[in-house]
């Protein structure tokens, strides 16, 4: 007798043969319409970018500063990356300082 049966086993869902909608014609959407969202509340009007909502007063703003957060994040990957060849630079520096110590008092001897 096991312990755990097949009590714990998920159960296999049944797939779909048909549609929902049958007899409605497909909704086609373009996704660029939901990319542009503005927002007037009185004299500020704000777009809605990257999951966050910008002040704009130029139709550009928004999309140099998209632009801009686009550049900064991949800067700030090379920055890191640079940063660690650095550290893997140094690390393989001192290895080699080390090795080098321990040989020269080996040296002497003879």
């Amino acid at each position: 007798m096991p312990l755990f049966n097949k009590k714990f086993e998920s159960k296999p869902i049944p797939a779909r043969v048909n549609r929902c909608n049958i007899g409605y014609p497909i909704v086609t959407e373009d996704i660029d319409d939901f990319r542009k969202i503005s927002l007037n509340l009185g004299n500020k009007k704000l777009r809605f970018a990257d999951g966050i909502w910008m002040h704009s007063v130029r139709k550009g703003d928004v999309d140099d500063m998209l632009r801009l957060n686009k550049k900064f994040r991949a800067l700030e990957e090379e920055n890191n990356m640079c940063n660690l060849k650095i550290e893997v630079m140094l690390d393989l520096l001192a290895e080699h300082a080390t090795e080098l110590n321990e040989l020269k008092p080996k040296e002497k001897c003879k």
